[in-house]
């Protein structure tokens, strides 16, 4: 009989330890073998605006982002969740308990003509924000790496959002 116990508390063992191993945190093998060793983790810097501008995005190993940065007297920012589709990162921000100023990372095009298309003052919530901060929406943004930059596939041929890596 204690030989019987023995055998049967061993076979549970082994399968509790099996379910263990197999376990992966919804992660398959692939997505988790990509995620170690994405070239997109990290922060970087963007590289092409002409005004005083700054801006640093970080891609973290735990499928979230940040964007923070400033231009003039405005500061803005974002948070999110980022998707691998082969080789294009895409990010999707998330939406803000907050009241702040909205604009969009990666617009549609307008008509520069057409003052009611890009003037019209949009926040994340109704009402008024109470401090002078942009929440930059991203919304299905994508971006390859070519030649070391992470390159923003935009939208609108006209705005471009590149970004270099921070050493």
């Amino acid at each position: 009989m204690k030989n019987i116990n023995f055998i049967i508390s061993i076979g549970i063992l082994i399968l509790f330890l099996q379910s263990c191993c197999n376990r992966n945190e919804g992660y398959n093998i692939q997505d988790y073998s990509k995620m170690n060793n994405n070239e997109f983790l990290g922060e970087w810097y963007s590289v092409e605006r002409i005004t005083p501008f700054e801006a640093t995005l970080r891609i973290d190993s735990n499928y979230t982002f940040t964007y923070d940065g400033g231009a003039c007297l405005i500061r803005f920012g974002s948070n999110g969740f980022w998707t691998l589709n082969e080789d294009t990162l895409i990010l999707n921000s998330i939406e803000p308990e907050e009241c702040y100023y909205l604009f969009e990372f990666d617009p549609v095009c307008f008509d520069i003509n057409d003052s009611s298309t890009y003037l019209k003052t949009r926040t994340t919530k109704e009402g008024l924000p109470a401090i002078n901060y942009e929440y930059v929406l991203f919304k299905d943004v994508k971006f390859l790496i070519i030649d070391s930059v992470l390159t923003h596939i935009p939208l609108c041929p006209q705005v471009r959002n590149n970004f270099t890596r921070i050493k």
